[in-house]
């Protein structure tokens, strides 16, 4: 039988005990500040097949993080399509040319060619998220007052009670239909701020991919990353 080894969060608020599988396999157990040890055992025991499931998913399901390394060759996602990175020292710049991601800087480095990447991404993914929040709304005759970027970590969108909306400036990587159903996601929230029947029956109705585009990011997403 396998060992899990589990890191313990104890919160002062929490009054039950849940299981984060994160996707590098850390397992953490979040429990109330006074659980005695036998029964956070005893909990984790219970739970073992969910987590080894789950470990087993990340292993050998999941799309592995590969890091970059920001050089000449490697492959980068915009939209669902892998352009090869290039990287020339000249005027500071960056373009789409042909099926190339083109860095032009007066240095070049990996540190610099990444900083110009990041931006460039951040730059696609506000046009784009702005765009199709624009277009996406006419479906649900809601509009948010703002659309912006985030870095966040483990989340791709979020909506506020004031009706702005962010997006995780790593999503812009993915497949266009895969964006459009977490848009959709997000827009919804402005009808329905919760995950009711009703907010999934709005969702679905207009994303009828929905189901697809979660398992994709659920396979894919850690490797949307730079």
């Amino acid at each position: 039988m396998e060992h899990i080894n589990y890191t313990i969060i104890r919160r002062p608020k929490r009054k039950t005990a849940s299981i984060i599988v994160r996707a590098d396999n850390r397992v953490e157990v979040l429990v109330p500040n006074r659980m005695p040890a036998e029964l956070i055992d005893r909990f984790i025991q219970d739970k073992r097949g969910w987590i080894e499931k789950k470990l087993y998913f990340n292993r050998e399901i999941r799309t592995a993080f590969v890091p970059k390394t920001f050089t000449s060759g490697e492959a980068f996602l915009l939209l669902g399509a892998n352009y090869r990175l290039r990287v020339q020292q000249g005027k500071r710049s960056i373009e789409l040319y042909g099926h190339e991601l083109l860095v032009s800087h007066p240095a070049p480095d990996p540190e610099s060619t990444k900083r110009q990447i990041v931006r460039w991404y951040r730059q696609q993914a506000e046009t784009h998220f702005s765009q199709r929040c624009r277009e996406l709304a006419q479906k649900t005759g809601k509009h948010p007052i703002h659309v912006g970027v985030k870095a966040y970590k483990s989340r791709w969108g979020s909506c506020h009670h004031d009706g702005r909306i962010y997006f995780n400036w790593r999503l812009i990587m993915a497949p266009a239909w895969v964006i459009d159903d977490v848009v959709v996601h997000e827009l919804c929230h402005l009808i329905h701020p919760n995950h009711s029947s009703q907010f999934w029956a709005l969702v679905q109705s207009i994303s009828p991919m929905h189901t697809s585009a979660k398992s994709w990011l659920t396979i894919h997403g850690q490797s949307l990353a730079v």
